[in-house]
């Protein structure tokens, strides 16, 4: 990490607790998506700072896909599976589209504690939703999620077909 980047991120870290997401958040409006990379990969730690940019629905698009990226790069990751609780708990958002993240974060951090959140989801109201929590739990390993995302959204939704029938 260059030494102005890492005086840049103590003074943030130093301004207050969400100083490093604010920072973060800045540099990925300005298109600088390898400075927060590479400020991730010198201190893992602070790849948590991003988690506010995933639970603001209202953040721009150029911001959701740099955080995405840095994730995406971490996949895999001690320090992406260290956020499963905080991203579990993001699962259940109000906002589809932070459900819809997490969960994907969720199985790009490749841990089994994450299953049980994205279980959770596959009964989403939001099919986006349900349709991200199969797939990351196929990356998990395990059985066809696809398969039981049907079957359960009959029962959240009634459709022409139950309503003949049932």
């Amino acid at each position: 990490m260059k030494i102005l980047d890492e005086l840049k991120l103590k003074v943030r870290a130093a301004s207050g607790p969400n100083g490093v997401a604010d920072y973060f958040h800045v540099l990925l409006m300005e298109g600088a998506l390898k400075t927060v990379q590479g400020i991730v990969r010198d201190r893992p730690e602070t790849l948590a700072a991003l988690l506010p940019v995933v639970a603001n629905p209202e953040a721009s698009m150029n911001v959701r896909f740099g955080a995405g990226a840095v994730f995406e790069s971490f996949a895999g990751t001690p320090a992406l599976a260290a956020l499963v609780a905080r991203l579990g708990e993001l699962s259940a958002h109000a906002d589809a589209r932070v459900r819809a993240d997490a969960c994907h974060y969720l199985g790009l951090a490749g841990s089994n504690d994450g299953r049980r959140f994205l279980e959770a989801r596959l009964l989403d109201e939001s099919a986006e939703v349900r349709e991200i929590a199969a797939d990351s739990l196929a990356e998990l390993g395990g059985g066809d999620h696809a398969a039981i995302i049907g079957t359960q959204a009959d029962q959240l939704v009634p459709t022409e077909r139950t309503r003949r029938h049932g």
